[in-house]
């Protein structure tokens, strides 16, 4: 069984509409025949271009009555593809919205499939004065006989996550991603993403944002942690191929998932 992700690494504004038409014009003019194409985290709108949470929130859009959702849906219905794309969802609990990803069908239907969960509180930036973090895992995407998840950017720094996604039967994982330039950030982002592949033994794919505030290096890994896809730091779109003969081959020789499975019963030996 195979399945080709188109990838979608470029520099989101703070305007959803011009976000969108960008987004549209990139894949008309660059999709091949990709079954997913994945954008990054704010691809809707990237907040760092705001000085509050205020002014973020008031560009935040319900998904079901989003203006950038619509175009994504004349985009997945004029291809006939599947697309995931990040959006600023409004709630009912200003000044805070939610950072979620949507997969816009291309039948016109717009799921949401995950909420950010962990969010990024570190480094001297506060994603929580944005944003409230999301209660649940993923819905899983079946796809081609591939069954993926979402993370989102922060959330590859919590191994946990991932493994629920391994041991509740996920091929891979997509990662949107608005991974902050910083010393040492990309070297960070790669060993992190590599390694979530290889101790899971799944599939890496990481859409990543590029220009003046993230890193790019979007691409995808192997279920044995090493890169299949580098798409480097400028603006690009590409199209990458999994194979799951590869994950059945990963599991086969490395059994990690499976081994894992094993309940192991924890003592406590108090001092006092």
């Amino acid at each position: 069984m195979e399945l080709t992700i188109g990838i979608v690494q470029a520099d989101f504004n703070g305007s959803p509409s011009e976000n969108a038409e960008k987004g549209f014009k990139i894949i008309v003019e660059k999709h091949k025949e990709a079954d997913i194409i994945v954008f990054p985290e704010y691809s809707m709108l990237n907040p760092l271009r705001f000085k509050n949470p205020n002014e973020v929130y008031a560009h935040s859009q319900p998904i079901q009555e989003s203006s950038f959702i619509n175009t994504m849906k004349r985009l997945a219905e004029l291809l006939s593809v599947d697309i995931i794309v990040n959006v600023i969802e409004k709630t009912d609990k200003p000044p805070r919205a939610k950072n979620t990803s949507v997969l816009v069908k291309s039948d016109g239907e717009a799921i949401p499939l995950y909420s950010k969960i962990h969010l990024f509180d570190a480094l001297g930036y506060r994603e929580s004065d944005f944003f409230l973090p999301g209660e649940m895992p993923s819905k899983f995407i079946l796809a081609r006989g591939f069954r993926l998840a979402v993370a989102i950017c922060y959330d590859l720094r919590f191994p946990e996550l991932f493994r629920f996604y391994a041991l509740n039967g996920a091929d891979g994982v997509i990662v949107q991603a608005g991974w902050l330039r910083g010393p040492l950030k990309e070297e960070s982002l790669e060993m992190l993403a590599s390694t979530r592949a290889h101790e899971n033994t799944m599939y890496i794919i990481l859409a990543d944002q590029t220009g003046d505030y993230f890193v790019g290096r979007s691409g995808v890994f192997s279920p044995l942690g090493y890169r299949e896809l580098d798409m480097g730091y400028r603006e690009a779109y590409m199209e990458h191929t999994l194979n799951y003969e590869n994950i059945r081959l990963a599991r086969e020789r490395l059994p990690v998932v499976e081994q894992s499975r094993k309940k192991w019963e924890v003592r406590f030996n108090p001092l006092t």
